[in-house]
Formats: structure tokens, C-alpha cells, sequence
């Protein structure tokens, strides 16, 4: 099963568009500036192999770019997440 989540997002990465994180932040309540959203952005679509692979030291790249409050909540979710579908 998790082959098939992994897969799913790489064949989607490529549509990921800004608004699609605008979405998913308001739904988890984070809150941002447009540059960090356009890091975030950024970071996504160019890290996302490492990501699946389960590379939490990727993160490393953003952490003096954004807020420490939002990193925290990113760094969060994605663990959350990893747990659940990686």
C-alpha cells in the first residue's frame, strides 16, 4: 500500500500548484506570508523524491527561510503524515 501512495504523488507532483497549499493550509489552520508559501512551494515540487524517501534532514534547507512557528507545524505534519501513509 504504501508503494502505491508514493507512486500516486509522483505521478501528481507535476499539478501541485500554489492554491492547492493555500488550500491545505487553511484547512490545518497554518498561517504564512506569500514568500513562505512560494518556499514551501518550492521546496515541494524539488524535494519531494527525498520527502518520500522518508528524508526528514531535506527540511534543513527551509529552516532559516521561514517562520519557526511554521516550520515546526510543517516539520509536524509531515511526520504525521509519513506515519500514516509512508
Amino acid at each position: 500500500m504504501i508503494f502505491i501512495y508514493k507512486e500516486i504523488i509522483r505521478k501528481h507532483i507535476d499539478k501541485l500548484c500554489i492554491n492547492d497549499l493555500e488550500k491545505f493550509a487553511l484547512k490545518n489552520n497554518i498561517n504564512y506570508t506569500q514568500d513562505e508559501l512560494i518556499i514551501i512551494y518550492n521546496f515541494i515540487k524539488y524535494n519531494y523524491n527525498d520527502l518520500l524517501g522518508e528524508n526528514i534532514k531535506v527540511f534543513e534547507q527551509i529552516k532559516d527561510k521561514i517562520n519557526p512557528v511554521l516550520y515546526k507545524k510543517i516539520l509536524n505534519l509531515y511526520i504525521e503524515y509519513k506515519q500514516k501513509y509512508l
